[in-house]
């Protein structure tokens, strides 16, 4: 019996949104980019998340809805630098530090981008021939129906639901790894984190406010259920490690126990597996994560595959130099032929 591997970052979202048709108004490239159509989450349908009223820390240092998009890539790797510094060295950082704060405000405001960008999206259009033809349904869907598959491993470091909805409305049962057990052919790790984690305490919608408190982030992941619905609750805890966020570094007692539970299913990878890399975008400040990973599968005799069409260079390098039998793919189509 063998396994499929995925694992799964931005450019996986990426390509499912330019297979629907139409094409949704949403930019995984600049997420800056429709900041002031985000509504604030109290029940007044302000729209404006983006701005200094809300976000006054990232907006003072430069976040704008109008930037380009190097320059709000730039901006989030800055205060991810930032975070995981202070995380790592262990000292409160001072009340009013202006990165800390924004940091806070990036978490908040991704979460409720993500949200809204989830609601463009409607069911019919994932239930379309556009998706069923899709090159990574088609494996995933394959794989399921094969019974010389006996688990399919998806780590995605993607919070939005897009792929958990896709396989929930064509009946491909999953779970949640470390929050739902485990049923099914499908385990699902999400080591960032997913607007779909429901903190078990929920305060008054109408008294939503940015929490900037270390303490306010920490949780273990049994005090998180899965949730589809109702996903503008306000939970206490935000399960959200941003772009460019190295969960090893951030500390929080969710993230780690699922970064040790994908260190186990990538251990137990054997020959005759096959895993498949996508849209990972190996920043220096988050690919200490992904090394972890690709040392354990350097030590396999598997087959690994990377669908990309513009790899980044030095995850390019490293995969040619630490996995024998990598092949590298330009489009999700090629993945027909692999299961």
């Amino acid at each position: 019996m063998r396994k499929l591997i995925l694992v799964l970052g931005n450019g996986f979202t990426i390509d499912l949104l330019a297979h629907l048709n139409p094409k949704p108004n949403i930019d995984l490239v600049n997420l800056f980019s429709k900041g002031d159509t985000v509504v604030w989450p109290d029940g007044s349908n302000e729209q404006g998340f983006l701005s200094y009223k809300h976000c006054p820390s990232l907006w003072s240092l430069g976040a704008r809805p109008y930037m380009q998009a190097s320059q709000a890539t730039d901006l989030i790797e800055d205060i991810i630098t930032c975070a995981n510094m202070i995380s790592c060295s262990g000292f409160d950082p001072q009340n009013e530090d202006l990165y800390t704060n924004a940091y806070y405000e990036l978490v908040a405001y991704l979460k409720h981008l993500f949200i809204q960008y989830n609601s463009l999206v409607p069911d019919s259009h994932l239930l379309s021939a556009s998706i069923t033809e899709w090159g990574w349904f088609d494996l995933i869907k394959r794989a399921y129906d094969n019974n010389e598959y006996e688990k399919i491993v998806i780590i995605t470091y993607n919070y939005d639901i897009f792929l958990e909805r896709v396989l929930r409305l064509h009946n491909l049962n999953f779970s949640i790894n470390g929050i739902e057990p485990d049923q099914g052919k499908i385990l699902i790790l999400k080591p960032h984190g997913s607007i779909s984690f429901a903190h078990e305490i929920i305060g008054d919608v109408s008294l939503f406010s940015i929490r900037k408190s270390r303490d306010m982030y920490e949780a273990a992941l049994s005090n998180f259920s899965v949730n589809y619905s109702n996903l503008n609750d306000n939970f206490l805890v935000n399960a959200l490690v941003p772009p460019a966020g190295d969960s090893t570094r951030m500390a929080y007692k969710w993230a780690s126990e699922i970064r040790e539970r994908v260190q186990e299913h990538i251990s137990q990878v054997k020959q005759g597996d096959k895993v498949i890399i996508s849209g990972l975008s190996y920043w220096h400040v988050d690919r200490r994560e992904i090394d972890e990973l690709l040392i354990f599968l350097s030590t396999k005799e598997i087959n690994t595959y990377m669908v990309n069409p513009n790899p980044p260079r030095a995850l390019n390098a490293v995969l040619t130099c630490v996995l024998p039998k990598h092949i590298i793919y330009m489009s999700s189509d090629l993945l027909k032929g692999v299961c």
